[in-house]
């Protein structure tokens, strides 16, 4: 088994006796992914060009790609890292922002279309954007915040695949919304009305018509809609009420969706996203809408990242690859390119519950795997 990378903290048995793992050492490998994508910048900061097999969407959505999904990880960074956050990451992304905005640039990322590529990653900019407002977004020119809203703009009246994208346009306008720019209420309660087609009870959608059950009902329809509200200022509406009730339910099941060896369930599509997985149950932590005891949430969490991490992944540069441990291009799609991975982001969302929160505080609890043999 390849050595763990990045090195870790000393393993706390007495809080963690199941995984060792602790809020510091979520941190320490967030930092290391951030860390093992900087050579990979261009010039201004707003593409990531990793290494690996270019997607069918191009060099420079890649690119794109590259700078959106670990955005999002930085927020979730520093964020949670409050007044403390590292003032090189903040403007590390402020500068990719200015560039990525510019036409001039030379980096410039690519307008927002009728169901292009763009449209995911903007999703991820905009949620890391209010995450992070007072650090990055408060502080931008005003020349900068003129054309963030220009290209976020492109989704306004815009056609998405009809299935989870709808969502990105959910968010990505209410960002716009929030900000005071230009907005089409109608897309959002569309995007948001559309999925009620698609809930089918205890807690599971179909992604889209049909019959599509995979992680996705994760880290996607169930993510989205309660980020939407946090953008909002509606988590208490009545659309989160219900967003949170059925968020509930599905994690009664999802739970056994994990070994005891922390890996999840290996079916569905993107999986070199990997422990993007997690995503829904740090979501209940979150909200408050979890039937789960802090110490199973957060051994849940951790079991996952550190069942990767113990595996070589990431790998010896400090990257994720296609792949589940190591790259392996037959489990991929052709949508994903060398910074697809990096949706794995996601599953540090838990960073921006405080320090001293019960759920990175309690003793961790063994899984429902862990005690007997399950049949559901």
């Amino acid at each position: 088994m390849p050595a763990p990378y990045p090195p870790l903290p000393p393993p706390d048995r007495v809080r963690s006796p199941r995984t060792g793992w602790t809020r510091a050492h979520w941190e320490a490998l967030a930092d290391a992914l951030l860390a093992g994508v900087a050579p990979f910048a261009t010039p201004g900061l707003a593409q990531y060009r990793l290494p690996g097999r270019t997607s069918w969407s191009g060099v420079v959505s890649d690119g794109l790609e590259g700078y959106a999904r670990t955005f999002l990880l930085a927020a979730f960074r520093i964020a949670g890292a409050g007044p403390q956050a590292d003032p090189e990451l903040v403007e590390r992304y402020a500068a990719g922002l200015a560039s990525g905005t510019d036409p001039a640039s030379g980096e410039a990322w690519p307008r927002l279309t009728d169901c292009s590529q763009q449209m995911v990653e903007a999703a991820s900019i905009a949620i890391g954007l209010h995450e992070t407002r007072p650090w990055i977004w408060d502080r931008l020119d005003p020349r900068i915040q003129e054309r963030v809203v220009d290209w976020f703009s492109g989704f306004v009246g815009r056609r998405t695949w009809d299935n989870n994208w709808r969502l990105f346009q959910v968010v990505s306008e209410q960002f716009l919304a929030s900000v005071g720019a230009p907005y089409e209420q109608a897309d959002i309660d569309g995007g948001l009305d559309r999925i009620e087609d698609w809930y089918v009870g205890d807690g599971w959608y179909t992604d889209g018509d049909g019959r599509n059950f995979d992680h996705y009902i994760g880290w996607a329809l169930h993510l989205y809609p309660l980020l939407w509200a946090r953008i909002a200022g509606e988590e208490d509406g009545d659309r989160a009420k219900t967003y949170k009730e059925r968020l509930t339910a599905f994690l009664r099941g999802h739970v056994h969706l994990f070994g005891g060896d922390g890996a999840p369930v290996h079916q569905g599509r993107s999986l070199c996203y990997r422990y993007a997985a997690t995503v829904p149950v740090w979501m209940g932590a979150l909200t408050g809408a979890t039937p789960h005891p802090p110490g199973l949430t957060r051994r849940l969490a951790s079991g996952a990242v550190r069942h990767f991490t113990e595996r070589g992944v990431p790998d010896e540069r400090g990257l994720l690859t296609l792949g589940w441990y190591d790259t392996f291009l037959p489990s991929t799609q052709p949508y994903s390119g060398p910074a697809s991975p990096y949706w794995a982001s996601k599953a540090f969302l838990g960073l921006l519950l405080p320090a001293d929160h019960e759920v990175w505080t309690a003793r961790e609890q063994p899984l429902p795997v862990e005690e007997a043999d399950r049949y559901t």
